[in-house]
């Protein structure tokens, strides 16, 4: 089953760079980054900051190795991470999730 995985990051690069290096390492198959404005307490405090929200779209099997690759590269001290299913979709959408997200196929050439 596929899943929608998020994620903030307070700078553009960042979130790019951490985009970017998941979809290399095929643990998501793609991931849609925008500009959000982030309200929460912190410290005992009410904050205000913009961010930048990730949706990472992934499967099932390959969210352990996702969530582990995000929490190693994310500089918040309480990173958000959650993960919703994809109950409903587009068939050949969620094929190519499953696809982009397998493991690369080696080619016995090159070996």
């Amino acid at each position: 089953m596929p899943l929608a995985v998020f994620t903030t990051l307070h700078e553009e690069e960042a979130a790019h760079r951490l985009a970017e290096s998941a979809v290399e390492a095929r643990l998501a198959a793609c991931v849609h980054i925008e500009q959000i404005a982030s309200v929460f307490r912190w410290d005992g405090a009410v904050q205000r900051e913009p961010e930048f929200r990730l949706l990472f779209k992934t499967t099932r099997s390959a969210y352990p190795a996702l969530a582990a690759h995000i929490l190693a590269a994310h500089p918040y001290d309480e990173p958000a991470l959650w993960a919703v299913p994809m109950a409903e979709g587009s068939e050949s959408f969620f094929a190519w999730i499953a696809a982009e997200t397998a493991p690369a196929a080696t080619d016995p050439a090159t070996e």
